[in-house]
């Protein structure tokens, strides 16, 4: 059995995730915060035939982020490792807080560069294999009200690009996938969440491009997925 790793496995976009990766025959680990939630979408996966596991791992805190990744690179072989954490703040740059900027950094960019160091040594061993990052439309694109979010999934993409670059001849696919508004979470406190949340991605679409990565033929690798909605 091959097992895949989701980081931010307790939201509502992990859970898809980890839906998906179960349906290809992963054995498939959920890290997250949030104990029922984390529950609740391994109870999913199980119900549906699949194989999951959960550990509650607050990735800012470094000391259990080394822990949990012994952890994972003590189990089955990791085939695929997801990304999904993420903070995000509306707040206009002059008014935001400091505070609140300096968790949102650090999870969002600095716990996935620390998570990748701590994974990539199992990737590379069990390779063919798979590092998705989950960005965003601000990847590529300032938009208001939210800098520190920007900066982070700026960073993210920079992130990814590098370590593709290190890993690309050993057997390792790194990929970007940068949604638009998705009708979770952040996307639903959006105006056009608000307004219409049929309209926005859903969390399977994300799902479904994590599909399209992993089982993407070993000799190719998709570096970066843009998704948007089809509706304007």
């Amino acid at each position: 059995m091959t097992g895949a790793l989701v980081v931010g496995g307790s939201s509502e976009i992990g859970a898809a995730i980890g839906r998906e990766l179960a349906a290809l025959g992963f054995e498939v680990r959920l890290w997250g915060r949030d104990v029922p939630r984390l529950d609740a979408a391994v109870g999913s996966i199980r119900a549906a035939g699949g194989r999951a596991t959960s550990a509650v791992v607050d990735v800012s805190d470094r000391a259990a982020l080394r822990a949990a990744a012994e952890q994972a690179l003590a189990g089955p072989r990791l085939g695929a490792v997801v990304w999904a954490a993420g903070l995000f703040d509306w707040a206009d740059a002059d008014v935001a807080e400091p505070d609140t900027w300096d968790r949102l950094l650090d999870v969002n960019l600095a716990a996935a560069a620390a998570a990748t160091r701590l994974l990539l040594p199992g990737l590379l061993a069990g390779s063919p294999s798979s590092l998705i990052y989950l960005g965003s439309a601000a990847s590529r694109q300032p938009f208001q009200h939210n800098a520190a979010y920007v900066a982070s999934k700026h960073g993210l993409a920079g992130l990814a690009g590098a370590v593709w670059l290190d890993v690309r001849d050993r057997g390792v696919k790194v990929s970007l996938i940068a949604p638009g508004l998705v009708a979770a979470g952040a996307g639903l406190r959006s105006p056009q969440g608000q307004a219409d949340p049929e309209r926005l991605l859903q969390p399977g679409d994300i799902a479904a491009a994590v599909r399209f990565v992993v089982t993407f033929p070993d000799r190719g690798c998709p570096t970066e997925i843009r998704l948007e909605p089809q509706a304007g």
